[in-house]
């Protein structure tokens, strides 16, 4: 609907940068905030596998919050498409 000019929407940039569509424009939303949260499963310790799963999560979130993620808008609006 939106692609066809007869609605808006809210999306995480992530889904945002996943599926673009050429007709959508973005424009970030002045203070949203999202929080992520990771639940691991048993006692420690955990699988290295999920040490490290939580280490990229980590070092993600941290890249997004300063602007210097791949993915990250950065408090400045995208480039608009068309």
């Amino acid at each position: 609907m939106v692609a066809a000019g007869l609605g808006v929407t809210i999306l995480p940039g992530l889904a945002i940068h996943a599926a673009r569509h050429p007709g959508i424009q973005t424009q970030p939303v002045p203070g949203a905030w999202r929080q992520v949260f990771a639940v691991t499963y048993g006692q420690p310790p955990d699988p290295r596998a999920v040490d490290h799963l939580l280490d990229i999560l980590t070092l993600a979130a941290a890249a997004t919050a300063t602007g210097s993620g791949p993915r990250s808008h950065g408090g400045t609006p995208p480039a608009p498409d068309g």
